[in-house]
């Protein structure tokens, strides 16, 4: 019987690999293949597991029925989660993850009982615990209520332990199995052997590089740069150290009052997120770290084009010039150690927001893991190694500089001051270097690991987003959109539904989609949006035609990121509702400018409130509006978000109260049995937030 597992495992194992090869060779893969994929693939282990638990010698029949029947649970959960709608449901997940695991342990188990371990013997019994003790660490993790968070470094690190030792003890077994029985056929088939021989120094080739990859330093401060100075002329360079010595008392003067209301900013927004009880920034708190983090960063671009410039300083002749272009160039070293010390030391031990610092931001100009390789490069040896090496040339040669007065003596005296004061303060930082080492390679090794499962999850979201279950028009008609755009304002939220769409079934609620809606040119220009420097740096693409035909105006999150579409497009529907929040036309202003901000963003498969480098439609409503219309957030598959619903719902609740944020503009209810849609009033789109969330055909 395992030699047939056996075989289908073999069977499967090349079905998958067949599927995947067509797609690397075909640069894609037809959406429905992946969950062939998957499939297969899960079929694949299933059986090298059985196989495993009924390879000879005869297990103890509990033993080997507990581990088929754990393993029977978790193949059957995995199979509703690839191929039904069940995979909203957290309980699946974790009935999967909590009958996997266990599967896995009492394969690990077998497959050492298999090669002679000894369970009685003091060194089985330490091999037996520590597979079943890393185990239950693996099962804990997708007990708790998020089960989607990151787990604590220091959890990682105690699930090191039992698995360090498991690893080690069962490589123990295996020699010494090998070692007694030398000569001997292995109870595992030789093709088997030679395939996980091979895989596994694949694996440790690849391993070795990728490790090597992504444990070298931070940001490196002393490139070895070839010398832009050496191509120079002495007057070149006499001009330009005398300009950049004047610049770096500017950027200076600058980058020391903005690191100096870092703590400030800390202790404002942590103060507010714990006054509230909530674990992620709001869009204007995001938008004010960003905006302090951006200006630091144009401040260290500056710094670095100075270190980077005179860090050549060996190549320049005269010994006069030589020493100011390394007075400028450990001058602004010692600003930027010192600022970026500082950064570091204020959000290093704060999650949420060195999450939030390590997020990309085109907006920004900011790329992804940017903090991350900040702190690592403040302690990395090289840099460190080299800025003493600096701080004792400039120490050495101090007082000849000062008798030559390379400088002028108020110039120098603040370039002194000022290096003296870097030294010493990047020598008192208490920077966690080695913590933010380990920070960083966990965070690129997740990164690394969760973009393939990202794109896999993103690819099957957009084939059930975009998949029809029904073949026909949307029952909205084009006159009736031109009939509702007159009711409409810059600044109204649309809510739609698209009956034929299978995206409907896995979405909470009946209202599965939001629109914030910017309207024509001429009415952004009466309300004095073009001036908004958001909008006015995106108008020339918001002027060109929408695909259609169309003009553009709405802004929406769909499978293809944070798009400008036209009206006609966007709400040509079977269902579409238009709310007005109660606010001024300036803060109208503000939201709609948000909106633009966030354009060109991706979409957010995982539907996460608390990053905002991608979005999902809701979240750019809530995005936009947020601190001026208040959402409540609900609780998700362990994520705080926005199902479209809640806004309808938001609106029923509030309707006729003093608290009342959101009103009515126009309600478009399709009538499937009819073939159309009406125009409804405020009563019937109340009643809508109880329909049914499937089809309603």
């Amino acid at each position: 019987m395992h030699r047939i597992c056996t075989r289908l495992a073999a069977v499967f194992a090349v079905t998958a690999a067949v599927i995947f090869g067509f797609g690397v060779f075909g640069r894609s893969i037809p959406p429905v293949l992946w969950q062939w994929l998957v499939t297969a693939a899960g079929l694949s282990i299933g059986f090298a597991l059985t196989s495993v638990y009924l390879r000879p010698p005869p297990t103890r029949h509990g033993f080997g029925a507990a581990a088929i029947a754990l393993l029977a649970a978790s193949q059957v959960a995995f199979y509703l989660l690839v191929w039904t709608d069940a995979k909203q449901r957290a309980d699946l997940w974790r009935i999967w993850w909590g009958a996997a695991v266990p599967s896995l342990v009492a394969a690990h188990l077998r497959l050492l009982r298999i090669y002679g371990a000894n369970w009685r013997s003091r060194f089985g019994y330490i091999t037996a615990t520590s597979i079943c003790l890393h185990g239950i660490t693996w099962i804990l993790l997708v007990l708790r209520r998020d089960m989607m968070a990151d787990p604590p470094v220091w959890y990682m690190a105690i699930m090191a332990v039992p698995g360090g030792t498991a690893a080690v003890t069962s490589l123990i077994v295996f020699y010494r199995y090998r070692k007694l029985h030398a000569g001997e056929p292995s109870p595992i088939p030789m093709w088997l052997r030679w395939s996980a021989f091979g895989f596994s120094q694949a694996v440790l080739l690849v391993a070795g590089i990728y490790i090597g990859r992504i444990t070298g330093s931070g940001d490196t401060l002393f490139e070895a740069f070839p010398s832009a100075l050496a191509g120079m002329s002495t007057e070149e360079i006499e001009s330009s150290v005398r300009a950049d010595a004047a610049r770096l008392k500017t950027v200076s003067a600058g980058m020391d009052e903005l690191v100096a209301r870092f703590p400030g900013l800390r202790a404002q927004l942590e103060g507010a997120m714990r006054g509230e009880k909530r674990e992620y920034m709001t869009a204007p708190e995001d938008d004010a770290l960003r905006k302090e983090y951006m200006t630091f960063l144009t401040y260290r671009s500056a710094l670095l084009r100075q270190v980077a410039m005179y860090a050549g300083f060996e190549a320049v002749r005269d010994p006069a010039l030589k020493a100011r272009c390394f007075l400028v160039a450990y001058t602004a070293a010692t600003v930027l150690f010192e600022s970026s010390g500082r950064l570091v030391v204020t959000f290093q031990d704060w999650k949420e927001a060195r999450k939030k610092l390590n997020e990309p931001d085109p907006r920004w100009g900011i790329s992804a893991g940017m903090f991350d390789r900040i702190a690592s490069g403040i302690g990395a040896g090289s840099n460190a190694e080299r800025f003493e090496e600096m701080a004792a040339y400039f120490e050495e040669r101090r007082p000849l500089w000062r008798e030559e007065q390379v400088f002028p003596p108020e110039e120098l005296d603040w370039i002194e001051k000022r290096i003296a004061r870097g030294i010493a303060a990047t020598r008192a930082l208490d920077v966690h270097t080695h913590r933010n080492w380990l920070n960083r390679v966990l965070s690129k090794v997740k990164s690394d690991a969760y973009s393939p499962v990202y794109a896999v999850q993103s690819q099957l979201s957009e084939w059930i987003g975009d998949t029809r279950v029904v073949a026909r028009r949307p029952l909205i008609r084009e006159s009736q959109i031109s009939e509702l755009r007159l009711k409409m304002q810059p600044g109204d939220i649309i809510l739609e539904r698209r009956n034929f769409f299978l995206s409907n079934a896995f979405l909470p609620g009946f209202w599965p989609h939001a629109v914030l809606y910017v309207g024509s040119e001429e009415e952004m220009k009466a309300m004095g949006l073009l001036d908004a420097p958001d909008v006015r740096a995106k108008l020339e693409r918001w002027r060109k035609p929408c695909h259609d035909g169309h003009r553009h105006a709405v802004i929406e999150a769909v499978s293809d990121g944070v798009i400008f579409n036209s009206l006609e497009h966007s709400v040509h529907a079977d269902f579409v509702a238009v709310l007005r929040p109660r606010v001024s036309v300036k803060q109208k202003v503000e939201a709609i400018a948000r909106g633009f901000a966030n354009e060109g963003k991706p979409y957010d498969y995982e539907f996460d409130f608390k990053t905002t480098d991608k979005l999902v439609c809701t979240e750019l409503v809530y995005r936009s509006y947020e601190g001026l219309v208040h959402f409540e957030l609900a609780h998700v598959m362990g994520r705080d978000t926005l199902p479209a619903v809640e806004i309808a719902r938001k609106f029923r609740t509030e309707r006729g109260t003093a608290s009342q944020q959101l009103d009515f503009v126009g309600f478009l209810d399709g009538r499937p049995s009819e073939g159309e849609a009406v125009f409804a009033g405020e009563e019937e789109f109340c009643k809508s937030v109880d329909r049914p969330r499937e089809f309603h055909e």
